[in-house]
């Protein structure tokens, strides 16, 4: 379905463009297609991996810092619903696939129908990026609105994930929130909060892969 997916990803794909990629094994298939086909594109990418990855099939990559526009952006998701509603928790880089994201003409979400929902289900939670300096504050304010929040650990590191700015990533358990689009709002607007891994009215298109084939939900059907 991955595969499948990819090759959907693919046709929207011009000679020429500059083109967003996030991670995970769809994009890696994407790189693949590009690469076979020939075309040339330049890369831009929140992922250490998928630039590693992409400059191992002789794609040009440049930094996002260098970039002000982005013709066309893949990337995956955690969940994603019939509103186009995103949410990328798990990999902590969601801050800069948001930069990325709204350079973008089209951000389009490459999901398996696992991971799509009528509704977001927040099974995953709503991840934040904390800047060090204001750990201790975010974390009483959260508490203070009711919500449950634990910094992300990892077995692989000791002490907190750290993101790849060097702040701290916070997970925020969203399953009984009533109103998760007003929740991230709130939180978003705490001094210190950097972002969060809630992409509200950024994506403009989600392909979703079954075995029946690729349903492809659009923002003007989201609306």
């Amino acid at each position: 379905m991955k595969r499948k997916c990819a090759e959907a990803a693919f046709k929207m794909i011009r000679e020429g463009m500059v083109v967003g990629l996030g991670g995970g094994e769809t994009i890696q298939y994407l790189i693949e297609f590009i690469h076979m086909s020939g075309i040339k594109v330049k890369v831009v990418t929140p992922s250490a991996k998928t630039a590693l990855i992409a400059a191992q099939h002789e794609l040009e990559i440049i930094p996002t810092w260098l970039c002000d526009h982005v013709d066309i952006a893949f990337d995956g998701c955690n969940e994603i619903d019939r509103q186009l509603l995103c949410l990328k928790s798990m990999g902590a880089i969601h801050t800069q696939e948001k930069i990325i994201g709204s350079m973008a003409d089209e951000y389009v979400i490459l999901a398996p129908e696992t991971r799509f929902f009528e509704h977001l289900s927040f099974d995953v939670p709503l991840t934040i990026e904390i800047m060090k300096d204001a750990y201790s504050c975010i974390m009483k304010k959260l508490f203070d609105l009711g919500f449950t929040a634990a910094p992300r650990s990892s077995k692989e590191k000791d002490g907190f994930v750290m993101s790849d700015n060097g702040n701290i990533i916070v997970d925020i358990d969203m399953r009984s929130v009533e109103d998760p689009v007003q929740a991230n709002e709130t939180i978003s607007a705490l001094y210190g909060v950097v972002d969060t891994s809630l992409f509200a009215n950024v994506v403009t298109k989600a392909l979703i892969a079954s075995k029946e084939g690729i349903e492809i939900i659009e923002k003007k059907e989201a609306l």
